[in-house]
Order: structure tokens, then C-alpha cells, then sequence
């Protein structure tokens, strides 16, 4: 994709994944793409004699969504693979992470998560502060890893709430629900896009100074400390847009110090789903489109 002149390059995939859908993608810490294809983890490394690559199935998570990668060097975290979903098919909750460490032999292994059961869109910060998505709403936290090497699990989710962002109510149509489905850290913000039924938008929160609870935490956080975070964060939360009826393919980095938020909106023109920017002020601006479905 080409930004100034909105023309788009196909990837190169194998044939066999010439009909499935790719259901999430994240960076790599070497500058290579993984991607969520066909219930595994592909590699797409630009400029490789074989440019696509199976890592490995997602197995036995049914369902895998959300893949993200820990790509801060030195940690016992450091290129490990995570996704969120359920090890049964009939599941009712959106799932909650599974990891797999670099070069196991071992399937994706569960994390274990207590008094919640959903964690999903997990991301990491380009400093490994891990943020995620919980009941709706915009949390922060970390994995603790086990030390014993031979339980069925990675470790352990640790975290909390920092910004209550959905937008919750109840009349006979539902209008104006929406929740908190993708997060992306850049910068000193962290961007959120919510979604609801026929009804989108994206804001940013500013980025906590440091974690309200994370595995290093000698202490629980206080009620008053879990209110005055979500103060914080409320108060400081700007809306740049909610005039779309759906938002796709979100996510946010910072070049030189501005932001760029990048997503497909709902435009009527006749063109395809427009890909929208947004670079910090003013409306998100159409710079291509995608090819319309036939």
C-alpha cells in the first residue's frame, strides 16, 4: 500500500491460501509479517525466495483471532506468539490468549486468566507494555510466566482496567451501544476503536505514565488507585471520529512524532472500502480504496 498514491501491491500467497481469509496480522521483531491463515500462523518475509511461509497450527485453540507477537529483545516473552480464542467450538465467550514460545514443539498453551473470561485483542507497546480488550473495555497488564516448565499452561494474564470506553445503554431500538474491539499504542496514546451495531468510532487515551498492575506489582491496586486511573484516562479521552457505520483493518503508529491511524470506513462512492488516514488533526482523509466485492 502506497500512501501517497493509494495503489496497492497483492501479497504473494501460496495457492493454498488463495480463498481463505487472513483474520488478523502482526509485526514480527525482525521486520517480517505473521499473519492468521488457515486455523495456523503464516510468515510473510518480503524479498525471501519464498516469501510466504506455514509457522505452525493454532491448535488447539478453535477459533483463533488476534494474533500478536512480543518483539521487545531480552525477555522470557520475546517471540513468543499469542492469539485469543476457546478450546471447544461451541464456546459462548470470545476467548481468552494462548502463547507458544519460538521453536516449540508444543501447540499453543493457555493463559491462565482469573474473574474474567475474555481477553482478547492482545498488543504489545514498542517498549512491551502489553495492552488488551476485557468485557469491552480498554486494559492493561502482563503474562507472568511459569516456572515450571511442565504445567499445560504459558503463565499467567495479569492486569487491570484503565479506561472504561464502551458506551453502554438500553431503549427498544439499542441505540448508541458500542464497545472497545481493537486497541493500538503509538506514541503517548493508545487508540481504541469501538464498535456497536451499524455504528463505529475511534478515540485515543493517553498512555499511563507506568502500569496500574503488572507482574512486577508487589501490591494490588487500591480501589481509589483503579478509580483515579479511569479518571485520568476518561478525562483525557479524545474522540476522532464517530461517523461511520462500521470501521475495518484499524491499526496506529508514529512517524517523526505524528500520528498515524489507518482504517477502512464506509464511504458510498462507488469505489470500494475506502482506506482512510488520520495524521493527528482534522478529519481522517480517503488516500485509496480497496477493490469492490463482485
Amino acid at each position: 500500500m502506497d500512501i501517497a498514491t493509494g495503489r496497492i501491491t497483492r501479497a504473494p500467497l501460496p495457492p493454498e491460501l488463495k480463498d481463505e481469509s487472513i483474520e488478523s496480522v502482526a509485526a514480527g521483531s525482525e521486520g517480517e509479517a505473521l499473519f492468521l491463515a488457515k486455523n495456523g500462523v503464516w510468515v510473510w518475509t518480503p524479498g525471501a525466495a519464498t516469501p510466504v511461509k506455514h509457522v505452525c497450527a493454532t491448535a488447539p485453540v478453535f477459533n483463533a483471532a488476534d494474533l500478536f507477537v512480543a518483539t521487545v529483545p531480552g525477555t522470557p516473552l520475546t517471540d513468543c506468539l499469542f492469539v485469543s480464542g476457546n478450546e471447544t467450538a461451541d464456546a459462548t465467550s470470545r476467548g481468552t490468549f494462548y502463547g507458544r514460545k519460538p521453536g516449540s514443539k508444543q501447540p499453543f498453551l493457555s493463559i491462565f486468566c482469573r474473574r474474567v473470561d475474555d481477553a482478547t485483542s492482545g498488543i504489545f507497546s514498542t517498549d512491551g507494555r502489553l495492552f488488551f480488550v476485557s468485557h469491552g473495555d480498554l486494559w492493561e497488564g502482563g503474562i507472568q510466566v511459569d516456572d515450571d516448565t511442565g504445567t499445560e499452561r504459558l503463565g499467567t494474564l495479569v492486569g487491570a482496567r484503565i479506561a472504561p470506553l464502551a458506551v453502554l445503554n438500553t431503549d427498544e431500538a439499542n441505540g448508541g451501544s458500542m464497545w472497545v474491539e481493537h486497541v493500538a499504542p503509538a506514541g503517548k496514546w493508545i487508540y481504541a476503536k469501538l464498535r456497536g451495531h451499524h455504528m463505529a468510532a475511534l478515540v485515543r487515551t493517553p498512555m499511563p505514565a507506568k502500569p496500574l498492575y503488572a507482574p512486577s506489582s508487589s501490591d494490588s491496586p487500591s480501589t481509589q488507585d483503579h478509580l483515579a486511573a479511569m479518571s485520568h484516562a476518561l478525562s483525557k479521552t479524545e474522540i476522532i471520529t464517530e461517523d461511520y457505520e462500521h470501521v475495518d483493518a484499524f491499526c496506529a503508529t508514529e512517524v517523526g512524532g505524528k500520528p498515524r491511524v489507518f482504517f477502512c470506513g464506509d464511504v458510498e462512492d462507488g469505489k470500494g472500502p475506502a482506506m482512510m488516514l488520520w495524521e493527528g488533526a482534522g478529519k481522517p482523509r480517503v488516500f485509496g480504496h480497496l477493490p469492490a466485492q463482485q
